[in-house]
């Protein structure tokens, strides 16, 4: 995926649009359908920002910059859910071989974001567990290394790998 940065035009703080592959994704196809498909946010900037809260330091975000990593956007649900029942719908119905791959990639992750939870099986549940787990050791690596702890970092970081390998092999035995 090519890089998308964005930033808070009030601090300056990068954001990383990686956490929101799905979000946008989906915002992308409900607004412009599966021809052409791409990941990330550019060409529909204007789209996507107003669907994103507002920067701890209550700033707006906004596409462009330098940095490529930073803090993880918040996507306000509310606002997103018509397009991304849009977009779904639009995915749900493509027979392009990537896009159908997509969908059973992102299947978890939608329908817990459309509020079908119901619909979700176990494997499903167990996989959106190890997905949180790991986005929370990764912020436990970025508190401890912001706070100068090393050493947590380093076992926060070695039980990350551990629980990623495992994530891993559950999503290619698929």
């Amino acid at each position: 995926m090519t890089a998308d940065p964005w930033r808070c035009e009030a601090c300056g703080t990068a954001y990383d649009m990686a956490s929101c592959t799905l979000e946008v994704g989906l915002v992308r196809l409900a607004l412009d359908g599966p021809d052409a498909f791409r990941l990330g946010s550019a060409g529909i900037e204007a789209e996507v920002a107003p669907l994103l809260e507002p920067c701890a330091c209550g700033g707006r975000l906004v596409a462009g910059g330098d940095a490529t990593s930073g803090s993880d956007p918040v996507v306000a649900r509310e606002a997103l859910l018509p397009l991304a029942r849009r977009g779904w719908e639009v995915l749900a119905g493509c027979e392009e071989p990537g896009l159908q791959r997509l969908r059973e990639v992102w299947r978890p992750r939608a329908l817990r974001l459309l509020g079908r939870d119901e619909e979700l099986s176990p494997e499903d549940v167990l996989g959106l567990r190890l997905e949180q787990r790991l986005a929370g050791l990764r912020e436990e690596i970025d508190r401890a290394r912001a706070a100068g702890d090393e050493d947590a970092a380093q076992m926060a970081h070695a039980r990350y790998i551990e629980l990623g390998t495992s994530y891993a092999r559950r999503f290619a035995a698929r």
